[in-house]
Parts: C-alpha cells; structure tokens; sequence
C-alpha cells in the first residue's frame, strides 16, 4: 500500500525543516512520497524548501487559502492513502504507517483515522475531542471528529465526497468532512497506536481567529448536515460556550461578527442542505454518549491555564 505525506505549512521554517528533518531521520519506508503545501508564506518558505529539500514534492501558493491548501496537496497524491500533517507534529515513524496499512488494510470501510496527539516529550494527551483522555487515549473507537493535521485517509473515498470545503478556511472543515464520509458509507476511527507530538508553533496564527471561524462555521455545519432539533440544540451549545470564551479572552467582537456571518452564509448553502441519515444518525448518537459530561468540559476550558482555543 503506498502512502503519501502531505504537509501543510504557513510562515514557520523553524517548524516545517524540523518536521523534514525528522522524517528524513526516521521514515526511510520506500513506498512513501512527501508532499509540501505552502500555504502562501510571505518569510521565504518555499524558496527554502525548493533549495535545501528537493527530494519533496513542493506545492507553493500564491496566497493563503486556508484548508484550501490542505486540498491542492491531497489532489496530488499517488498513495492509496493520504496522511495529513501540520508542520509543528513531530513523531512519525516507520512502525507507524505499517500501523497505519495494517488499519486500513483490514477495513475497506475505513476512510480516516485520527491518531493520538500528545504534548512535547510527554504521553500526556494535547488535543483532545473524543472519549475521557485518562481512560481511552491508548484505545481504538469510531469517532466523528477529525483532527485535521493528524489523521489518515483513504483517498478514493477523499475523492467520492469532495475534500475539504475551501470556504471553511479554517475551523470545523474536519467534522464537515466526516459527516459526508459517514453519509457515503465510510466509517472515521480515533486510534492511540499512532501517537505524535504537538509543538503548536505560533507562526501565522492570530488571537481572534478561532473566535471568528468558529462562530461562523458552526452555522454552516448545522445548515449543512443537521436536522432542525439537532441543528437547534448544536447552535445553542456552541454559541452559548463561544460567546463565554469570547468575553473571557477579550474578542467579543470577533464573536459577533462570526454570528453575522455564519447566519448570512448559513442561507447561502440552504439550497446544499443534506441532513444525515436515520442509520448515521444513530451513529452519532452512540459516539456522543460516551463523551465527557457539557459541564465537565465546560468546567476544564474555564479554568486550566493551558486550555487554547488555538
């Protein structure tokens, strides 16, 4: 099974040369080809990979186009299946995609799988969306999440539903994507056997961002894919604990212009409008049992120190 590395980079050399640089030291599988995507830096990236990794595939934008450029990449791929990077993840290794090949050539329904991501030199688990961290971070479980700079999938399937949605940019682009996995048929796993670490390089990021793009997409998810009492019940958990956030972090602002246009786009994209399934339905409805308690999490983001909304 041959496996293709996309990479997805904007305005961070010091990252993206040690993510290569770690590749390059542990990955030495023959049947594996490294993509590069850089998102429309303005710092001398491309020039620099184009220069000291020739041995890349190198896909230089023009301008940022967010998750957009996560697709340009997946476009190209030769491999059966695509493992998507952000380029501040260290960590994978050879035993890793034969990990990977082994999941998804035991499962031809398999369409992605989300892989354990954990906090520099630690175990302790960094990004989180699934199951208790503390009782379930080594386990295998179907999921609807995607974590989008960790996660393997199968590129038919990539193919069928139509990548990620560009007009996202960024935020909830994952959970997006799974629901049309799911609705063709794909079944979406988190698997602790493939564990990297997270440096979360601060390079391109801005503090309203997330403040802004998760107001707006959630619009777009629930008028996407959401019955009504669910779309109703999404928008008022995620708007109430959004605007929380907002207010504690000083971008209330950035909060409000999302809600404005998350509903003025919202009714852009009613005409695409396909609510799941009663089977996917089901589905999600298993998945979201076993997650932490509202007020526990709600309770864990308010109060560590270490919580980002990055």
């Amino acid at each position: 099974m041959f496996l293709s590395i996309v990479i997805l980079t904007y305005q961070r050399q010091d990252s993206i040369k040690a993510l290569l640089e770690d590749l390059q030291a542990h990955v030495r599988d023959p049947e594996v080809e490294v993509i590069v995507v850089d998102n429309g830096s303005t710092d001398g990236t491309a020039e620099m990979l184009a220069r000291d990794y020739p041995a890349i595939q190198l896909v230089a934008l023009q301008e940022n186009t967010g998750v957009g450029g996560r697709n340009e990449g997946l476009r190209r791929v030769r491999g059966e299946v695509a493992i998507t990077l952000d380029d501040d993840m260290l960590g994978l290794r050879d035993e890793d995609l034969q990990f990977i090949r082994r999941k998804f050539g035991n499962d031809a329904d398999l369409a992605g799988l989300c892989f354990k991501v954990v906090w520099p030199d630690s175990d302790r688990v960094r990004d989180w969306v699934h199951r208790r961290p503390t009782e379930y971070c080594d386990s295998s479980f179907p999921t609807y999440e995607i974590t989008e700079g960790a996660v393997a999938y199968r590129v038919d399937m990539l193919r069928q539903v139509g990548f990620y949605r560009q007009d996202f940019f960024i935020s909830h682009e994952g959970v997006e994507l799974a629901y049309r996995l799911l609705k063709a048929g794909g079944k979406i796993e988190y698997d602790g056997g493939v564990a990297l670490e997270h440096h979360h390089a601060s390079g391109g990021r801005t503090s309203w961002r997330r403040y802004y793009f998760d107001t707006r997409n959630m619009f777009w998810v629930a008028m996407l894919h959401h019955p009504a009492g669910s779309a109703a019940r999404y928008l008022f958990v995620g708007m109430g604990s959004l605007l929380v956030y907002s207010v504690r972090d000083f971008h209330l602002l950035a909060y409000l212009r999302g809600v404005w246009d998350g509903w003025r786009g919202a009714w852009r994209l009613r005409g695409e409008r396909q609510t799941w399934s009663d089977e996917v339905g089901r589905y999600l409805a298993e998945v979201d049992s076993w997650r932490p308690n509202f007020f526990v999490m709600a309770y864990k983001r308010l109060t560590e120190k270490n919580f980002s909304m990055e």
